[in-house]
């Protein structure tokens, strides 16, 4: 049975940032394999065409019926595409199955007849099919002629589609205009203008988003490193604890504490950024081991107080080498805030502390 999967972003691989750039992007495409081809075609659409849709939505594993992508308009009408990666032009005997497909089941009304229905094809169509396509008769009259070669024991694993009595008028009667041919190449030029282009095929920068502010209220997700920078405070005022309402009477750390949230944000900007767009990139983590690996012999010096290793540490950060991250080396998108942000995930994970009750 097939799988319905609603699209809320299509993943990329940093893994893959610019390993293209010597290659055409065409003959890029024509390399993938089936399933990098889909979801290339997936990325497309998401990017490209999602304002046309309410939803997009892929199908996922056996029995797509010959709907690799479905886009649903707000009216409730739908578009599929069918994506065909083929070593050369697909010709009609490629698609004369596809096309059975269509009219057997949406005559069986297993799914609705689309408002258009788009081929999608890595060395595009030829000369022939386009003919076809664009003379929708003479495209029924020619599927019809090859139905029992193509089509009649292959639509099902179990019966024979016939086409006579009843079928055979539905097919005579179905609208073939409805068929289009997205040309592979103006795919590839939409395509190339997003991120997913640039991730895919090189040659141009990532944007990265920018920084997020730091809100007025603390995130849950920042109470970790914030109550560490609160016991910074404290010892360094003699004080037994610092709440957060009395912080603002101490200048010095006030300031202090609105830098280092400024650095957070600056890395969980990145973080962010690496979750919501990669595909299961470990690149962050590597970020952090670099930056762990960089720090923790300063972090571990004697001080007179935590406030004094907390400087020391963030400003050693800056000048850390975090190469082996592609997020540094490749799109290089790691600078001096994001560097001491990381020290403060890093507390947030448990492997930094500020204050040493040894100090």
């Amino acid at each position: 049975m097939p799988q319905f999967k609603s699209l809320s972003k299509p993943k990329i691989d940093i893994e893959n940032f610019g390993m293209g750039a010597n290659i055409s992007p065409i003959n890029q495409v024509r390399m993938m394999d089936e399933d990098s081809f889909e979801h290339f075609t997936v990325e497309w659409l998401y990017t490209c065409k999602r304002n046309m849709y309410t939803s997009i939505r892929k199908i996922g594993g056996a029995g797509d019926k010959g709907r690799d992508v479905i886009g649903y308009y707000n009216n409730g009408t739908v578009d599929y595409y069918q994506c065909k990666h083929y070593a050369s032009a697909l010709m009609p005997s490629h698609y004369y199955i596809e096309l059975g497909k269509l009219c057997y089941f949406t005559f069986s009304k297993e799914y609705a007849i689309p408002k258009n229905y788009y081929i999608v094809a890595s060395n595009d169509i030829g000369p022939t099919l386009n003919r076809l396509i664009e003379n929708p008769n003479e495209l029924r009259s020619e599927l019809k002629i090859n139905w029992d070669g193509y089509c009649k024991n292959a639509i099902t694993k179990t019966n024979e589609i016939a086409l006579n009595g009843v079928f055979e008028k539905y097919v005579d009667s179905f609208d073939f205009s409805i068929i289009h041919h997205c040309p592979i190449q103006s795919v590839i030029d939409d395509h190339i203008r997003t991120i997913y282009g640039t991730i895919r095929f090189g040659g141009v920068s990532v944007k990265i988003p920018d920084k997020v502010d730091p809100p007025e209220a603390l995130d849950s997700d920042e109470l970790i490193y914030v109550i560490e920078l609160l016991k910074v405070y404290a010892e360094a005022l003699g004080i037994d604890e610092l709440p957060m309402d009395m912080l603002e009477k101490y200048a010095k750390y006030n300031q202090n504490f609105e830098r280092q949230r400024k650095d957070y944000y600056s890395a969980e900007t990145i973080r962010r950024f690496v979750r919501d767009v990669f595909t299961d990139s470990k690149q962050f983590e590597v970020l952090k081991d670099e930056t762990y690996d960089g720090i923790i012999e300063v972090h571990e010096a004697e001080y007179p107080n935590g406030f004094g290793r907390l400087n020391a540490v963030t400003k050693h950060a800056s000048m850390v080498t975090t190469d082996k991250s592609l997020l540094s080396s490749k799109l290089h998108c790691i600078g001096n805030s994001e560097k001491k942000g990381v020290c403060h995930i890093l507390v947030n994970d448990g492997r930094l502390k500020w204050v040493n009750n040894d100090d």
